[in-house]
């Protein structure tokens, strides 16, 4: 069987940097201002874009084969994820002028949507079954949204959590390139969370129940240890990540919360965001000089959680015949 490599993560942002502070909808609202600025919550920054979503994605996407040394021409797959398109025919254009700036004209496009910000860490895990399956060589999983198009222009959202910020990134998901072996793949949906008619306390009941059941089927693929792996999650304030994972066993020193504070919620983006900051760091081990084992990317959204577990050591390129 063929293991699913993670390679060449890359990511575009929002060219305009913006305080959060001086967001309209804080400035009528100081008492969730104050929350949400606060060191527990630490939004600093914003970022948002005037240029097409397509834009930014058709960036990074060029960054991740530059770096992972695949042509364009040789992506089979690519899995796109975002709620930015225009909805009508004019999304056809503009995904082939995507791949057109790309390389990627012989691909296959496919949208996956409708589970939040979990939704890219779904395709990562669908792209990684393609590959391990032997249906496609190369993916390309490539997300991207403005609030403007995504949300309705709220900054504010998920329930009132996280800052939403314009970006994109994009991951390779391969046979042989070398990258971060796959090891499983879990998600979670809880119905009725988004419509706002659950009581705040079940709500919360509901949120920690769906982390504890998310990483139970994640640990029934594959064993997770919390003592030996970083999590790399969505960019909801640290305060309600560190509550959340925490209760399934992980230390505040193995979540990755430094994006909050830099470039807000990126939407479905911020796993792969985080994992690209990761890999271009020099200092990876832990506070006992450790390296881990393992890496949890963590999409969460209202309704839906999904975690893609990868091996912390990347695999060397794989060539015809070897094992």
């Amino acid at each position: 069987m063929i293991t699913p490599r993670l390679c060449a993560p890359a990511y575009e942002l929002g060219e305009h940097a913006e305080p959060v502070c001086e967001l309209p909808e804080l400035l009528a609202a100081p008492a969730t201002a104050a929350d949400l600025t606060s060191p527990a919550a630490g939004f600093v920054t914003y970022r948002w874009s005037e240029a097409p979503v397509v834009e930014l994605m058709a960036a990074c996407v060029q960054r991740c084969l530059a770096e992972s040394q695949v042509s364009g021409s040789e992506i089979d797959t690519v899995l796109l994820v975002t709620d930015s398109l225009p909805h009508d025919r004019t999304a056809h254009r503009d995904v082939a002028e995507l791949l057109e700036e790309t390389g990627m004209t012989g691909a296959t496009v496919a949208t996956v949507g409708m589970l939040d910000c979990a939704t890219a860490m779904v395709a990562v895990g669908t792209a990684a079954s393609l590959v391990r399956d032997g249906t496609a060589r190369h993916v390309m999983v490539v997300s991207g949204d403005l609030a403007d198009l995504s949300t309705g222009g709220d900054r504010i959202v998920a329930g009132g959590a996280a800052i939403a910020s314009d970006g994109a990134a994009c991951v390779l998901v391969s046979a042989d390139a070398p990258g971060l072996p796959v090891l499983a793949m879990a998600h979670h949906a809880t119905a009725g969370q988004e419509r706002g008619s659950v009581p705040p306390q079940r709500q919360l009941l509901s949120r920690i129940t769906a982390y504890r059941e998310l990483f139970a089927r994640l640990s029934a693929r594959h064993p997770v240890r919390p003592a030996e792996t970083v999590v790399l999650p969505s960019n909801f304030a640290r305060d309600v990540m560190r509550m959340y994972l925490t209760d399934v066993g992980f230390d505040s020193e193995r979540i990755v919360l430094d994006g909050v504070g830099r470039i807000a919620h990126c939407q479905g983006s911020d796993p792969l965001i985080n994992l690209a900051d990761r890999l271009g760091e020099p200092k990876p081990a832990d506070a006992a000089g450790r390296d881990p084992e393992t890496l949890v990317l963590l999409g969460a959204g209202i309704s839906h959680l999904a975690a893609v577990l990868v091996g912390a050591r990347p695999l060397p390129p794989h060539r015809e015949g070897s094992s």
